[in-house]
């Protein structure tokens, strides 16, 4: 896992995942990670982890 991170929480409908996925290695500079929610629906809600501020703001906006 990485430290100093920083976390968004999206929920995605089947076969969002990946597209999102995809933008992440596209735009990202730093290090970025996703996991599945524990505390969330199975398999369409996720955490995505991110080290950079930049990243962070940018994939914020994206989904927004």
């Amino acid at each position: 896992m990485l430290q100093d991170t920083s976390k968004v929480k999206i929920d995605l409908s089947y076969g969002e995942l990946k597209p999102v996925i995809e933008w992440c290695e596209r735009n990202c500079i730093g290090d970025w990670h996703y996991m599945e929610d524990p505390n969330g629906a199975m398999y369409s809600s996720w955490i995505f982890l991110f080290d950079n501020d930049r990243d962070l703001v940018a994939f914020t906006l994206w989904k927004k």
